[in-house]
Order: structure tokens, then sequence, then C-alpha cells
């Protein structure tokens, strides 16, 4: 399989997706709270937080999911809309990944929640047929419906930070939070040993940070030679160091470290900025439009990093990449506030000026149609992939519903892990 992403926008090609299943229906009320109170009422981190903002209805996110892959598929071809059960179970009829996966699964259990995996259950698991283990390393359950690990893996929809293909490279994650460890787990695995990567450059942070965590909606392929990668709530300063060093060996002249509030509404760095044609960004105005919004460090060949003085905007204006931006949420701070919660700045991009956005955001829709971006909905989009897509002239933004979607924290760039761009 050939793996290529020279940037954030050109005509896509193959990407990773992953359709809600049965572990959306297993969380419960106590995995959507941040926090909870000890025995002497004293407020503090809720280990089983599993960061959805409420309990969604499984068939109306499918629903929802289902528009996406459409116009994905529409937009790509149906065998280039690759869905991650299948590539994962792929490898599960190897004996090594399985048991990688499975040994790794154990110790996650015993040192995030304290959750024994005893060697009878070991033994069952490592004798679960390739469909029936992959159900259970995501929903956590047995197809019997016996609970083996300790919560199911729902953050699995957001395909995004699983991995980051940069170039011809996948830069391999790490989750911050307990909730994701599975996952990102499985994932460096799957790239590991499934034979349709085996051409393909890792880059590893692994044995380069204490504490990796770095995750792929923190990384933006802005153009071939340039990389912008969030440092936040989900990124650790270290571990953006690590990568930077690893892309500047493989190919990358520049990255650019980008130092965010830690903030639960800007966890990723494309929460707030991403590119929607080679001359427009959208953007939450506060942090990238304006000076000391961000803090930004320069990482470049041959050079010691360096800090830059101005907006985030201003500072790529100053290497040569000249950017409009739509502010999201329109002019009103209010309307930026709300709209950047529910992913008003996070666009996925089908092709230069065609991109996906959650209908929800209508003020930010509005600035984009000023903008010249035509608003379909996704039936109408679909109907018309092919020649919207070849049309350069033609600016489109794709409004996909997504009041469900929404509750987990992102939008069509979260939900989906590109592998190739023309």
């Amino acid at each position: 399989m050939n793996v290529w992403v020279p940037n954030e926008l050109q005509r896509l090609k193959k990407v990773v997706i992953h359709r809600p299943g049965p572990e959306i229906d297993l969380m419960l009320p106590e995995n959507i709270e941040a926090f909870g109170e000890n025995a002497n009422g004293e407020l503090q981190s809720n280990p089983n937080y599993l960061l959805f903002d409420d309990l969604v209805l499984l068939s109306r996110l499918r629903s929802e999911h289902d528009d996406l892959v459409r116009i994905l598929q529409a937009a790509c071809g149906s065998s280039n809309t690759l869905e991650f059960r299948s590539l994962l179970r792929a490898i599960l009829y190897t004996d090594a990944p399985r048991q990688q996966i499975i040994d790794g699964i154990i110790e996650i259990e015993k040192a995030t929640w304290d959750h024994t995996i005893n060697k009878r259950e070991r033994s069952l698991l490592l004798s679960l047929g390739p469909q029936d283990l992959e159900r259970v390393l995501i929903s956590g359950c047995h197809p019997n419906g016996t609970r083996i690990l300790r919560w199911p893996a729902p953050n699995l929809l957001f395909a995004r930070d699983l991995a980051a293909v940069v170039g011809k490279n996948i830069l391999l994650t790490y989750a911050r939070k307990p909730a994701r460890l599975r996952e990102m787990l499985i994932t460096r695995t799957l790239f590991e040993h499934h034979r349709d990567f085996e051409d393909a450059t890792l880059l590893d942070i692994g044995s380069m940070v204490k504490d990796p965590a770095i995750e792929g909606g923190d990384v933006m392929v802005l153009s071939e030679g340039r990389v912008a990668i969030g440092v936040g709530q989900r990124t650790n300063l270290e571990s953006g160091q690590a990568a930077a060093q690893l892309l500047l060996a493989n190919g990358i002249q520049c990255v650019y470290l980008v130092e965010m509030q830690v903030a639960r509404s800007t966890m990723h760095l494309d929460t707030v900025f991403t590119l929607v044609d080679e001359s427009t960004c959208l953007a939450y105005s506060p942090l990238i439009s304006e000076p000391g919004g961000v803090r930004i460090t320069s990482v470049e060949q041959g050079k010691k990093p360096y800090q830059r003085a101005g907006s985030f905007l201003d500072v790529l204006r100053e290497d040569g990449l000249h950017l409009h931006a739509i502010p999201c949420g329109g002019a009103d701070p209010i309307q930026q506030d709300r709209e950047q919660w529910s992913d008003g700045a996070n666009a996925f991009a089908l092709a230069p000026g065609k991109v996906i956005l959650y209908a929800r955001n209508e003020r930010t829709l509005e600035r984009m149609n000023r903008s010249g971006f035509e608003v379909f909905h996704a039936n109408d989009f679909c109907r018309n992939a092919q020649y919207l897509l070849q049309d350069p002239a033609r600016k489109v933004v794709v409004a996909i519903e997504g009041p469900e979607l929404s509750r987990g924290r992102g939008g069509p760039r979260c939900l989906t892990m590109p592998l190739e761009r023309q």
C-alpha cells in the first residue's frame, strides 16, 4: 500500500475510519465525568473518565458517521475507505501481534485501573478467533457479554489521533489520557505487523521520551517540507521535540512547535486551525490570528530551535505561506467560543477547496460562504462528487450533521486518518 501525505489538501486517495460499534453502548454515566468527589468530599480526577461529554445514542451516531463515510467513498472510492476493524482483524491471524497486543493490554489494565487479567483470561484471549478478539479489544467484552477489560475504547471513533502520515512516513502516536492507551498500543502494533505497511517508514518516539504523549490531531502537514505540531493537553513538549527530530531526519525541513493553552476545548491543534485551500484556513482567532495566542518555536535543518514573534499566521506569512483566515464563529467573540467548542475550526479536506464541516457551526459556514465556498449537504455532494472535485474553480464545504458525533469532542478531521493523497 502506498503511503503519501504531502500536505493537508491534496486530493484524497485513501483514508482510515472507524465505524462506531458496541463499545459506544458500553459506556456508563461514571465514564462521562472528568472529576468526582472522593470519600472526604474533595474533588479529584475521575480515573474512569472516557473523554466523551455525554452518553451518546449509537443508532444516531452511526447514522451521522455513515453520512461522513458516504462522502469519503464518493471522493476516493469504497475500496479506499478503510475500516480500522478490518485492518486490525488482518493482523490477528498471526501469533506475534496477537501476543504483543494482549500482553501490552494486560499491562495497561493493571497500571491504569488496577485490573488484573488472570492466566485463564489471557488464555481465553489467545484462543479467540480474529473477529471475536477484535471485538474484545475494542468493546472490552466477550461476544457472550462477559466483560474482560475494564472499559470499552469509544474514542477509536476519532481515527485521526491513532497515527499521522507525514510524507512517506508514519509517525506512531502515544496517548496522554488513560482512556486512549489501548487503542494506540493496538495501532502501533498494527503498523508494525500489517503487510500493507511493510514498506512504510515508521517514526517512533517511544524510546526517546520518558513519558511519550503525542496524538495525530496535533500533527499538521502544512506543505511537503513543513509540519506544525501542537503542544498542549494531549501532546507534551518533549514528545513534540522528539517527533521534530525524527521528521527532520526523514525529509522535513521545518517543524513548528505550537504551544497552546492546556484546555479541553483546545485539546489539539486541529481544534483551532485547519487548512481549507492553498491560501485559506479556518482559525479560532484568539489563538491563531492574534500575537501571543500561542508560543511558537521553529525547529529547522541545521539550526538550533528558536522562538518566533507574532501570531501563528504572522510566522507562516514570514516563511512564505500567506493564509487568509476565515474566523471560526465569525466576528462575534461569543460565537467564536461556542463554535470552536463544537469543532467549527475542524475541517477535513477532500481536495484543495473541498472540505467537510459540521452543519451546526452556522456562523462559520456563513463566513465560508462569503469567502466563496458553496455549502452542500451530504446527499447533494455525493450525487455530484466527481464533477465538483474535478473543478478547481469550485470551492465547496460539505455540511454534515453531528449532534451525537460532537459529544465525543471531535470534528470531521478528527474522524479521519488519511493514508494517501495525490
